[in-house]
């Protein structure tokens, strides 16, 4: 009995070693598996003695004091770092934070207003832009813009610079005097006579956008404004018209044939009619056509927007610093200071296993070196232990 609790307290007694030792492996191994006579459970705690760092080979190094000291130094350096990679990190998110919170806001419009187009079909057909109406618009503008920019320097001429005798010429000849339309070689004489005759009808396209900015005012005096700007054109055309009557009138009187007052004049009322009333259609077609295109810049813009936001977020999120990788580095320093000895853990565990199972290898105990042999398998694939260099998990104090 005596015996075998003597034996039992050297088991314990080989189990629990505290103090390191620096041993060539392969020939301890064989040693203390003889004291032992191989047990599987002895081996098994120097297996877990040579992980912890208290069984070491007579060739591991320790870290100097003076290494540790210099990743101490480097550790702070690091520190340093990602607090100020960190603090502008977190400038950075908040920034995308709120980026992302106006793309959800902006979302938010663009589906209320497909919700409103679907539940109400006739804002569906009032606020969704129109191709076919835009393109006619577009094309009725165009030509319209072409014959205002024609009869307003034909118009201008004929009431500021025209020559009595020459229309007293055309009046012989039986040549209508009236401005509807530029004659053959009306146009060329204008300008060679004055070319800033070209600058004309962009007085009256002015007006038109003017009458197209009017419409979209809050003002509450918008349509006194609109009135007024309305008959302002009006008395301009009125005073062209009038002026080229009177020359008309003069170039008659000159030939002694007979005149008549503006107002039983019908030329005076055409050229009246086709200047104003073309004004009137052109500043109209204006409002429409910019207006239909609104529609479709609504939602466009949004998604524009929304687009926008998007690429300054990835934008911001290219300038974030990595952190993690500066963390993990100061985790690694810290390991370093705190291991005390560097070495091959899959190489020196084959090593001392060598000289245990070498031991082990007589006929009579050959079941304990398998039983051995599997406890070093099942510690390695638990503790994932695979070759190369690695850290023994050895703590100072």
């Amino acid at each position: 009995m005596d015996k075998t609790t003597n034996q039992n307290t050297r088991k314990e007694n080989e189990k629990v070693v505290h103090n390191v030792e620096y041993v060539k492996l392969q020939d301890y191994g064989y040693e203390k598996a003889g004291n032992v006579k191989g047990d599987p459970e002895v081996f098994a705690s120097y297996l877990s003695q040579i992980m912890n760092g208290d069984l070491v080979d007579e060739n591991y190094r320790g870290i100097t004091e003076e290494e540790k000291n210099e990743k101490r130094e480097k550790i702070k350096r690091l520190e340093k770092k990602a607090d100020e990679f960190q603090a502008e990190n977190d400038k950075i998110e908040k920034d995308i934070t709120e980026k992302e919170k106006k793309i959800d806001q902006y979302r938010q419009q663009l589906l209320q207003i497909h919700e409103e187009k679907d539940i109400d079909h006739e804002k569906l057909h009032r606020d969704t832009f129109s191709s076919l109406k835009f393109g006619i618009n577009l094309f009725l503008l165009i030509a319209l813009s072409a014959y205002l920019f024609f009869f307003y320097i034909s118009a201008a001429y004929k009431a500021l610079y025209t020559d009595i005798d020459k229309i007293a010429s055309s009046i012989a000849e039986r040549i209508s005097t009236g401005s509807i339309m530029p004659g053959p070689y009306e146009l060329a004489d204008a300008l060679r006579f004055n070319y800033l005759l070209l600058l004309v009808p962009f007085v009256f396209y002015a007006f038109g956008w003017a009458f197209h900015i009017i419409l979209e005012l809050k003002h509450k005096y918008k349509l006194v404004l609109l009135t007024l700007l309305i008959l302002l054109t009006f008395l301009v055309d009125s005073l062209m018209a009038s002026q080229i009557h009177i020359n008309t009138e003069l170039a008659k009187e000159l030939m002694g044939l007979p005149t008549m007052r503006w107002f039983a004049s019908p030329t005076f009322y055409i050229i009246l009619s086709f200047g104003f009333l073309a004004y009137i259609l052109w500043s109209i077609l204006l409002h429409s056509m910019l207006m239909e295109w609104a529609k479709k810049q609504v939602t466009r813009n949004l998604k524009k927007i929304i687009r926008h936001l998007r690429n300054d977020i990835r934008i911001l999120m290219a300038k974030l610093h990595p952190v993690d990788g500066i963390k993990k580095e100061v985790e690694a320093f810290r390991e370093d200071i705190g291991v005390m000895f560097i070495g091959n853990l899959k190489k020196y565990i084959d090593q001392f296993t060598t000289g245990w199972v070498s031991y082990a290898s007589a006929g009579n105990l050959k079941e304990i070196k398998t039983k051995c042999l599997k406890i070093k398998k099942d510690f390695e694939d638990k503790n994932n232990i695979r070759s190369g260099i690695v850290k023994v998990a050895r703590r100072n104090d």
